[in-house]
């Protein structure tokens, strides 16, 4: 999986171009290219993007705007490896 997330995006499994993601995120293409550039998006756009997605019929969550990060995090609530006296 790329670790950008436009290039993650536009994926053949997600949206394919940066210009449906463009249409996705309510911006223009040129926009989408610079985002890949420093490879972020706003809340605004990345909530637009979730919203329009399945009418678009692409399957996306909130992981797929942080593409690399989620997948090599140790979960949160993960206490396995400490243990309390009781």
């Amino acid at each position: 999986m790329p670790d950008n997330v436009i290039d993650h995006l536009t994926s053949p499994e997600r949206f394919g171009t940066q210009t449906r993601l463009a249409e996705a995120a309510g911006v223009r293409p040129h926009t989408i290219s610079e985002k890949r550039h420093t490879n972020s998006l706003t809340h605004a756009q990345m909530r637009r993007i979730l919203a329009v997605a399945p009418k678009m019929g692409v399957v996306i969550g909130p992981d797929d705007f942080f593409p690399g990060v989620i997948d090599e995090a140790e979960p949160a609530n993960d206490t396995s490896s400490h243990s309390e006296a009781a």
